[in-house]
């Protein structure tokens, strides 16, 4: 099970284009959207102008990088 993401206050906004913020990212890598293709179809992020691809990346990065930590140490 992926662990969810560590958040303060994720209300900044990821994609204009499609008004997604941090948190609606985060919801859906931790609903199990596991590539960007996943993320692309889920919230339409980075299928317009392409802006806000980096920060996806990163965000799914991080989930990835905290659940295979978190499967390592169970």
């Amino acid at each position: 099970m992926p662990t969810k993401i560590r958040r303060k206050e994720l209300t900044m906004f990821v994609c204009i284009c499609h008004q997604i913020t941090e948190a609606d990212l985060a919801n859906a890598v931790e609903q199990g959207a596991n590539t960007m293709k996943e993320i692309r179809d889920q919230l339409s992020v980075a299928s317009q102008c392409g802006k806000c691809v980096q920060f996806a990346k990163q965000v799914l990065a991080e989930h990835n990088c905290n659940y295979d930590l978190a499967v390592k140490v169970a």
